[in-house]
């Protein structure tokens, strides 16, 4: 069995061929056939390979990034968890093998002392060295199977696509009285009427939590004929097989082979409430081993911009955290207070929380500690599991609002029935802390008149 796959365009076999003489030298065995380009004969032999190597080393180029086939290899080693990628000319690595830390080899004349090649081969042993390493699933994702399936179609599909582009009237909105944005309005609302079918009202892709969506709206039976609609690619659907495959249903865990892949072909497809779910799906990516976290959240926070701009409840609040607290994006509050209104009139409780937070921050002029307080109250009351969690730490603190124990208590354990499991930890935790708190509080000796715990009698007042 082979080490390592290199997967390239007949373009870079000069390059192909020197790094697999670098890396014999290294005692590792490479898979590569110079006589065959990358995707010409997809046949067992490519597919045995990919199957049974532990590294998979991906050749960027201006070529390959153009290559379906250099992707669907990418995407098989992507997939085992065992992908290495080269850089041999500065180019856009095409989504999502952007995120993932890239070896750069621009100029690499096969010297084997290269800081560049060095990590690619210290990465290659250590994946060679692996015992644990991914085998691919049998059989392969849809995504794969489709595109083993459809690749001779694209070249057609192009050609139509670019002819319909060119038959298009230069200024179509001319035929279009009513305007882009209500007909884009209108095919959404088409888009998401599709939903009743999967048990989902109109707004719920947009005013509820993702977990909320696919674990108490989602009719859990219509799972098989999700998959089956979504390949119509209607943009609703796709953010609906989205939001399953990240958050799971009531009896099915997440997809977390697939999620990715699934949230960013949703995303393509253009629906707002998608592109927050694949900003979603990114930043739970980092939590696997090898992932770049910075890409990672760049690629989201781009993701929830996007969101933001097509009017994503969801999109305005989670990018204006962003522009908030300046993480990733130039720290612009007053932006950020307009995308919280945006999304507070649109009827997001999660906006109402993010408002008062923001006013109670001092980064822009606040109405006052009472009012913003009162909206973030407002969130925990609407279902809010943050700001359920919040306000019961300032209750039970006392400090910018009133002490309530018992009131901090029953936010705790609202916030603690939550469905997502790092707020319901922590909520779980602080009640039982305040329980105890109370518990000993109860326990106490009361002090009674003449007692030695009793206060001292105050003097009598001088005339």
């Amino acid at each position: 069995m082979a080490d390592v796959f290199i997967s390239y365009r007949k373009a870079d076999r000069d390059e192909a061929r020197a790094l697999c003489e670098a890396l014999k030298v290294e005692n590792l065995d490479v898979w590569w056939d110079e006589g065959l380009e990358t995707g010409q004969t997809f046949d067992e032999k490519i597919q045995s390979a990919l199957e049974q190597v532990t590294a998979v080393i991906v050749i960027w180029s201006k070529e390959s990034v153009k290559s379906d086939w250099v992707r669907a290899e990418s995407a098989i080693g992507r997939e085992r968890g065992i992908l290495v990628p080269v850089m041999i000319e500065p180019v856009n690595i095409p989504v999502p093998f952007n995120v993932i830390q890239t070896a750069d080899l621009i100029g690499w004349n096969g010297d084997r002392a290269h800081k560049g090649y060095r990590n690619v081969a210290k990465q290659v042993k250590a994946l060679a060295g692996k015992s644990h390493v991914k085998p691919l699933r049998p059989p392969p994702n849809p995504q794969l199977r489709a595109l083993w399936r459809t690749i001779a179609a694209v070249a057609v599909i192009a050609a139509i696509g670019a002819s319909t582009w060119v038959l298009r009237p230069w200024n179509w909105e001319i035929f279009n009285p009513a305007g882009p944005a209500a007909e884009a309005k209108a095919k959404r609302d088409a888009s998401l009427a599709k939903l009743a079918a999967f048990g989902l009202g109109p707004t719920d892709l947009d005013l509820l939590r993702g977990r909320e969506v696919t674990k108490l709206k989602f009719d859990d039976e219509t799972y098989n004929d999700l998959q089956v609609e979504a390949a119509n690619r209607d943009p609703a659907v796709l953010a609906l097989q989205c939001a399953v495959a990240l958050w799971g249903t009531a009896s099915r865990q997440p997809d977390e082979q697939d999620a990715l892949d699934i949230c960013h072909d949703a995303a393509e497809a253009g629906d707002p409430a998608a592109h927050a779910y694949y900003g979603y799906a990114l930043i739970e990516e980092k939590l696997y081993v090898g992932a770049n976290p910075a890409a990672l959240d760049a690629a989201a926070i781009g993701e929830f911009k996007k969101a933001a701009d097509l009017g994503s409840a969801w999109g305005e609040v989670e990018y204006g955290l962003r522009l908030r607290n300046g993480e990733g994006v130039a720290a612009n509050p007053i932006e950020a207070e307009r995308l919280f209104k945006s999304a507070q009139a649109k009827g997001l409780p999660a906006a109402d929380r993010a408002l008062g937070r923001l006013y109670l921050s001092g980064l822009v002029g606040s109405p006052g500690d009472d009012e913003a307080f009162a909206l973030v109250r407002k969130a925990a009351d609407a279902g809010d599991p943050e700001a359920q969690l919040f306000l019961g730490e300032k209750l039970e603190e006392g400090i910018h609002i009133a002490e309530d124990l018992q009131a901090a208590l029953a936010y705790y354990r609202k916030a603690a029935a939550s469905d997502d499991p790092d707020i319901a930890f922590n909520a779980g935790k602080w009640a039982q802390g305040l329980e105890a708190r109370l518990a000993r509080e109860a326990a106490e000796p009361t002090a009674v008149p003449g007692s030695p715990l009793a206060a001292p009698a105050a003097p009598p007042a001088r005339n």
